[in-house]
């Protein structure tokens, strides 16, 4: 071969190269899409092997869908696929009718399925008495009546010691007391958190005890201190301790000479000493966003 031969050769090789290579991913692609039962699937470029796989996918879809219960041909299952199918249409409708759902066909239960039906039907109804759902309390035993009246009951009794809306005139003396003590519990966590105390809602001093209201009394103060050390609105300065009073002030100035220090531009530098105030100009402030960006 001439070297104008050769050149002409790998010129065309180099042309039908990406060609074929373009082909082939193509025809993959095709493949996958048809062994994934897609509709953008072109049976006609399938190759007999591959045409094989394809048929085998589709009929185990449709052998799936059969056994779900799902749309599907059962015309083209075997005679022991169909077997397969009515076995599993079987076990759903057991299945149903054990859970209680409309699908259930009772007729094509057998006895001991009906029995076991029966029996997972009143279950479900106990407990929805049991939890104050609608209910049948006619096909209740005494037994079961006493076990619902007595899980009403508790709900009652939850509901009271959570301070909800209830009906105290069920209680009983000891579940009064229980009740009451519970009250006063939620009233103690409510003073110590200190929200119940500035919302004047939930905190109520005088169900406090001498021991309690000592405590509670010392925690207000710490809240109250903690708000002013981080000049918040709810401090209220009058309730300090002179000592305090200093502490919060130095705090506070920490607090501005660090924000004027990491250029934060709510940085008062009216507020630093001398030496902090030059060391602190070193420092660029942070830039302000502009008016759309904050809009």
């Amino acid at each position: 071969m001439k070297f104008s031969s050769m050149a002409r050769f790998f010129a065309a090789l180099l042309v039908l190269c990406p060609i074929a290579i373009a082909q082939g991913g193509e025809q993959s692609r095709n493949v996958s899409n048809c062994l994934q039962l897609l509709e953008s699937c072109d049976h006609n470029k399938l190759n007999p092997r591959q045409a094989a796989a394809v048929a085998a996918a589709d009929h185990e879809r449709n052998l799936r869908d059969c056994k779900n219960g799902w749309s599907c041909d059962e015309s083209k299952l075997t005679a022991s696929e169909i077997r397969e199918v009515a076995d599993a249409a079987r076990k759903r409708n057991v299945s149903d009718c054990l859970d209680g759902n409309s699908s259930c066909n009772e007729t094509k239960l057998t006895a001991t399925e009906l029995v076991a039906s029966a029996d997972a039907a009143k279950k479900r109804n106990l407990l929805r008495c049991k939890e104050g759902w609608d209910c049948d309390a006619t096909e209740l035993s005494p037994t079961e009546i006493a076990a619902v009246n007595t899980a009403a009951h508790e709900r009652v009794v939850y509901a009271c010691s959570q301070g909800w809306e209830c009906d105290v005139a069920q209680l009983n003396s000891a579940e009064l007391k229980a009740v009451a003590a519970a009250a006063l519990q939620r009233n103690l966590v409510s003073c110590m958190s200190g929200w119940g105390d500035r919302d004047h809602t939930s905190c109520d001093h005088s169900k406090l005890s001498a021991v309690e209201a000592v405590a509670v009394a010392h925690a207000e103060y710490e809240l109250n201190l903690n708000d002013c050390k981080n000049g918040w609105e709810s401090c209220n300065e009058s309730k300090l301790k002179q000592v305090d009073v200093a502490e919060v002030a130095r705090f506070r100035h920490q607090a501005n000479y660090s924000a004027c220090m990491q250029g934060d531009k709510n940085c008062d530098p009216k507020k630093l000493t001398p030496a902090e105030a030059k060391r602190a100009s070193t420092i660029p402030k942070a830039p302000s966003l502009p008016t759309e960006d904050v809009q």
